[in-house]
């Protein structure tokens, strides 16, 4: 069960800048290492010292990603950013079925009504996050009448988690 948090987009953009600064200076200590390792270990067995070099960031790269995910995934500091990439996740979750659910709710069927407010809800905050005022425009007109279904139907305006076992029943898109 995934739930939408409120995050101002400020702190979220302030928290998520500093997990990539930390963690971006983490990948340079351990990608300078690594290449420094790989080309003094792997730089006689080799004509080409940029390849020795690419492995070892690579490696570095690699190694840096297995830090992150181990120690540093569940910390204060990185909540902000774990937190959009799971939305993100279960957005696309979303969009995957979104037109067997855009049809599901204009039949007022109640789940798929629930799982548009979701993914209404959830996009919205994302466009916050990003700045993207454009895309808020765009999507308020279909909020709205979303909202007005809603409404006329004594549904709860408050859809603010997401259950993916309840898209199950509806198909994934087949690309045209």
């Amino acid at each position: 069960m995934f739930q939408i948090e409120s995050i101002d987009p400020k702190v979220f953009k302030q928290q998520t800048r500093k997990a990539t600064m930390i963690i971006m200076a983490m990948f340079i200590v351990i990608g300078f290492i690594t290449a420094s390792l790989s080309n003094h270990y792997l730089g006689p067995y080799s004509n080409s010292p940029v390849v020795v070099n690419l492995l070892g960031a690579f490696i570095g790269l690699v190694i840096t990603g297995l830090i992150v995910k181990t120690f540093f995934a569940d910390k204060a500091w990185m909540h902000e950013a774990v937190y959009a990439f799971r939305l993100k996740r279960h957005l696309i979750m979303v969009t995957n079925r979104l037109r067997p659910l855009q049809e599901a709710s204009e039949r007022n069927d109640i789940t798929a009504i629930k799982l548009m407010r979701f993914y209404h809800l959830g996009l919205e905050q994302m466009h916050k996050f990003e700045g993207n005022s454009t895309a808020l425009i765009d999507l308020a007109a279909e909020k709205r009448e979303l909202e007005k279904k809603m409404q006329e139907l004594n549904i709860s305006l408050e859809q603010k988690s997401l259950n993916p076992k309840e898209l199950d029943s509806y198909p994934l898109q087949k690309d045209s």
